[in-house]
């Protein structure tokens, strides 16, 4: 008996022994298996919201005193939103100014359908630089801003556009968001082709300022030509492009008449 007795114990210390091993690993097993509740994984590629293109190195010889315009540039929005960018560059200092000339086509419209006819003319604007130049205004035609007015009310009288002239106009940035509270241009039903939807709008109306305004006063605009898209000019570079539009620009180098040397001028789009 007392031999069984020994001979049982041992086999229980044994079982305890095997019992324990095999918990353990059941227990190492389970938290293996529970240590997260899920797992997560992306895969993406990040494409360039803002594209340039064009004439991106320019080089010449030229002489103190001179103007010179660059190679054409064009900004393109590829993003789905709106992004604002900032035209900006390194000639602070260097004694050459830069501005950035954009170009804009007006068109006869169809008054009732507001689909483009008849006569088109082109003028150049000034998209970023100290100031707003605009050449190119035809001689018997004024050419004007045309706001959409914060009171809700459109633009239809005299008092409520700015008359604009060839050379150096006295203006802030367009549009002058602190009256113009723009429309929904693109969705408007009026403009199937637009791309930009923030801007400002400009118009020429035939014949000289006196007639030009009474024309509007009136709502005599047959012979108007209207924009064909929406303008910008910041001062400070800033500039919004809608989602898929592209703005092209050129920039312009007014070199100071006693400069000589090497000039690298560098324009960033940021």
């Amino acid at each position: 008996m007392k031999g069984g007795m020994k001979i049982m114990k041992k086999e229980t210390k044994k079982n305890k022994v095997l019992v324990f091993s095999v918990l353990s690993l059941f227990a190492i097993t389970l938290v293996a298996a529970i240590g997260y509740y899920a797992i997560f994984s992306a895969t993406f590629t990040v494409n360039p919201a803002v594209i340039t293109s064009g004439d991106l190195v320019f080089e010449g010889d030229y002489y103190g005193g001179q103007e010179i315009s660059g190679g054409e540039i064009t900004i393109t929005n590829n993003a789905p939103s709106d992004r604002i960018i900032n035209i900006s560059d390194n000639s602070e200092g260097t004694g050459v100014n830069v501005s950035y000339v954009g170009t804009l086509e007006l068109s006869q419209k169809n008054l009732d359908t507001w689909t483009l006819e008849g006569e088109t003319k082109t003028i150049n604007y000034t998209v970023v630089g100290e100031t707003f130049v605009v050449s190119g205004i035809p001689d018997e035609y004024t050419l004007i801003y045309y706001p959409n007015l914060v009171s809700g009310w459109y633009a239809g009288i005299s008092t409520d556009v700015t008359v604009l002239n060839n050379g150096v106009n006295t203006i802030g940035d367009l549009p002058d968001t602190s009256i113009d509270v723009g429309d929904d241009y693109c969705n408007n039903t009026y403009n199937p082709n637009a791309t930009q939807c923030v801007g400002a709008k400009l118009w020429l109306i035939l014949g000289d300022e006196t007639i030009a305004l009474a024309k509007l006063d009136n709502w005599s605009m047959a012979d108007t030509l209207f924009e064909t898209e929406l303008i910008q000019y910041n001062s400070g570079g800033i500039i919004t492009l809608s989602p898929r539009a592209s703005l092209t620009i050129t920039p312009i180098y007014d070199i100071g008449a006693y400069e000589s040397g090497d000039y690298n001028i560098t324009t960033t789009v940021a």
